[in-house]
């Protein structure tokens, strides 16, 4: 096993994809705030209460919005080697997976509404306990990964 990190790295058309996913979030934000501050003026609570709800708003907002996206650019990586895939990801608390190929069952290949619009995929792998991810791929990288994967399975002889 090679102590270097993983070479491949997302690429920055994701970044519009993760702003836009963190504006649908904001939106559950926004509605939350909202009931905050409708139980503020319902039943009477500090009204000094609402100006905190709408100022931690928008900071969670505008975190999750020009910074977080840039950060998770620069922190997941992936690769694959003959024997096994490599996975590293976290923005505050770095994890590095190391799966090998003969544990790995199926890799499927995930999307949703707003991953198709920006052309997003993630890549989940599965062993037979767990599953890994590998999220934020192109479609074009996420089908080549998803068919090299499972090149390695065919080609790794196990009893497993």
């Amino acid at each position: 096993m090679e102590q270097s990190p993983p070479t491949k790295q997302l690429d920055q058309k994701v970044v519009q994809y993760d702003k836009a996913q963190s504006l649908a979030n904001s939106i559950i934000s926004l509605i939350i705030c909202s009931i905050l501050i409708m139980f503020t003026l319902w039943l009477n609570w500090h009204t000094w209460l609402i100006p905190i709800y709408i100022i931690l708003l928008i900071f969670i907002t505008s975190i999750d919005y020009f910074i977080l996206p840039v950060l998770r650019l620069r922190s997941i990586r992936y690769e694959v080697h003959p024997l096994y895939l490599e996975i590293m990801k976290g923005i505050f608390f770095k994890s590095r997976e190391i799966i090998p190929i003969e544990r790995i069952q199926h890799v499927l290949i995930e999307e949703g509404p707003l991953s198709r619009r920006f052309d997003v995929r993630d890549v989940k792998v599965f062993t037979a306990g767990t599953s890994h991810d590998i999220p934020l791929l192109l479609t074009k990288e996420a089908s080549t990964l998803h068919d090299q994967i499972l090149n390695q399975i065919k080609e790794v002889d196990s009893d497993v």
